[in-house]
């Protein structure tokens, strides 16, 4: 894989967004990538980002999304139990199993799908803030 560039740049753009911001934001950053290149970047970027404490992922099945059927959910992203605490190659390798192997662009429909069934990414700010969108 080709090293990426301006990581810096990447995660401040992205920061707060949900994972598609990030997925984004690397191919902004680096338009010389091929879309398998941009997949690696993505996986390699998320590992390193959760293994530095910039981003944390909310648990399967952690009940703090909100939606018109669950307006009250019983935890938030700030409840140490809807954080994923699995080390951040498991949580990568989980991430990477769920890929649909058929996909070969951003625009895909089923990357979007997989986008929003995967555990929602929580950003760490300045001073330990939690930010999700």
């Amino acid at each position: 894989m080709k090293p990426i560039e301006h990581i810096d740049e990447i995660v401040r753009d992205s920061f707060g967004l949900w994972i598609t911001g990030l997925f984004s934001a690397i191919n902004s950053w680096n338009p010389t990538l091929s879309f398998d290149e941009h997949k690696e970047a993505f996986f390699w970027l998320i590992e390193y980002l959760l293994r530095v404490g910039k981003i944390k992922f909310i648990a399967p099945g952690a009940d703090c999304y909100t939606s018109p059927q669950n307006p009250y959910p019983r935890l938030t992203i700030q409840d140490d139990e809807a954080q994923w605490h699995e080390t951040p190659g498991s949580i990568v390798a989980y991430l990477r199993a769920q890929w649909p192997e058929s996909v070969s662009a951003e625009n895909d429909l089923d990357l979007q799908t997989y986008f929003y069934s995967i555990p929602g990414i929580i950003w760490v700010g300045e001073n330990g803030v939690l930010v999700a969108s």
